[in-house]
């Protein structure tokens, strides 16, 4: 099967020969039916392959492979720096996919077992997880986000080896969550302390580590609506709307999408767990999902709105028997898996339409609604609502919008204006 995708000797040669030679063609076989394209094919087999060679370098069998295992292989990639990430980012490894084929083909039933948590450190992180999700009502993204640090820290103080907590103490804890900060802007450098924080108070609460350690993470300096939310203007909307070529296939998607984000003032995520089931065309009014504040909001469907999600859906949606709204653009058609698709589609039409706004993404359109709806006088419950805020505090930093309230308020300049 691989020979369909490679056609040098050499090349098939060395891929045969190595521990993972074995399940390549199963491997083919379950990307190709599932209508990836012939380049994504040959970097998922090359991936499998780097990660063989890498498997006989350090002499680990197929059968012991783990989580572990795999995620000591993708830390020591090469890093990939770039104007905006300057700390690097890790390449796309695309073993996900790999390990996904093998256990669909049920080729690897004893690596697919050693695949399964099972060292006392991935132990934990479930334990933790588990937490997140049923005790703490943790949104996917955000246990997401505290796992990614938690594993960091486990894998930098205890390594591969078996976990022993006595050598978590207050001086790592502090050093690991400034050193992580450090990598961020100043706006998210809070977002290791508030994981790791929430991870040492699971631990405590479990008599692992002792309690008050969580003390030893660094408060981060912050300033309650120190910024302005960031924005568009109206005329701006327009243009990024004009930008989709609603002749083609893509544009009529992408202009569905924006009006969702621009009109509805989804969020991202909400984007991608949209059902069609979740229209009411005959009430006019698009359900969303319980997400991040876990409750569930109705919205008014508009006339602009609805016709755009109509085109969409009976000339550019792709076939499928998913019930998401939105799927994969190219084979193989499955729904979406992170939010983070939206936001490049948000960002490329920003370019397209020749807008700059600092950090553009999807939540530029949500801001801007909130935006447009505080200057024109609406009751921040009514935006609260329309956002899917859980609390007015989240609100309030629209309030700053409002200059013609605030005027009314603002105390004169000392000595008098100049």
């Amino acid at each position: 099967m691989i020979e369909k995708f490679f056609t040098q000797q050499q090349t098939l040669f060395r891929m045969r020969a190595g521990i993972l030679g074995p399940y390549l063609p199963a491997i083919a076989k379950a990307l190709d039916e599932a209508h990836y394209s012939t380049a994504t094919i040959r970097l998922h087999l090359r991936a499998a392959d780097h990660f063989g060679m890498w498997l006989q370098e350090n002499n680990i069998a197929v059968a012991d492979v783990s989580e572990v295992t795999i995620g000591s292989y993708i830390r020591g990639l090469d890093r990939q720096c770039s104007r905006s990430t300057p700390n690097g980012r890790l390449p796309h490894n695309a073993l996900d996919r790999v390990v996904e084929a093998l256990r669909q083909a049920e080729v690897l039933k004893s690596a697919t077992r050693a695949m399964e948590p099972r060292s006392t450190a991935a132990e934990w992180l479930a334990d933790f997880d588990h937490h997140l999700d049923h005790v703490a009502g943790c949104a996917f993204g955000s246990r997401d986000n505290y796992l990614r640090y938690a594993r960091r820290l486990l894998h930098d103080v205890f390594g591969d080896a078996e976990v022993d907590w006595s050598r978590l103490d207050a001086s790592t804890v502090t050093e690991f969550v400034r050193r992580e900060a450090a990598k961020l802007r100043p706006s998210a450098c809070g977002q290791p302390a508030t994981a790791i924080r929430s991870m040492i108070r699971f631990l405590a609460s479990k008599g692992a580590v002792p309690a008050g350690l969580h003390g030893a993470v660094p408060a981060v300096r912050t300033w309650r609506h120190s910024s302005i939310p960031r924005a568009i203007s109206a005329e701006e909307v327009a243009r990024v709307l004009a930008a989709c070529d609603t002749e083609s296939e893509y544009g009529r998607r992408e202009r569905a999408i924006v009006l969702l984000l621009a009109r509805l003032g989804l969020r991202a995520g909400e984007v991608i767990r949209l059902r069609v089931d979740d229209i009411d065309w005959v009430r006019g009014s698009v359900l969303v999902r319980a997400g991040k504040t876990h409750r569930e909001r109705s919205l008014p469907l508009s006339q602009e709105v609805g016709n755009a999600l109509a085109l969409y859906l009976r000339q550019s949606r792709p076939g499928s028997t998913h019930r998401e709204l939105f799927l994969r653009w190219r084979p193989p058609f499955r729904p979406l898996c992170k939010s983070v698709s939206i936001c490049t589609l948000v960002q490329k039409l920003l370019k397209r339409a020749e807008i700059s706004v600092h950090r553009p993404g999807a939540h530029v359109l949500r801001h801007t609604l909130a935006t447009e709806m505080a200057i024109k006088g609406a009751p921040f419950k009514a935006i609260a609502d329309v956002l899917g805020h859980g609390s007015l505090a989240t609100t309030e930093i629209y309030a700053k919008l409002d200059l013609d309230s605030l005027s009314q308020v603002a105390m004169p300049w000392p000595g008098g204006a100049k």
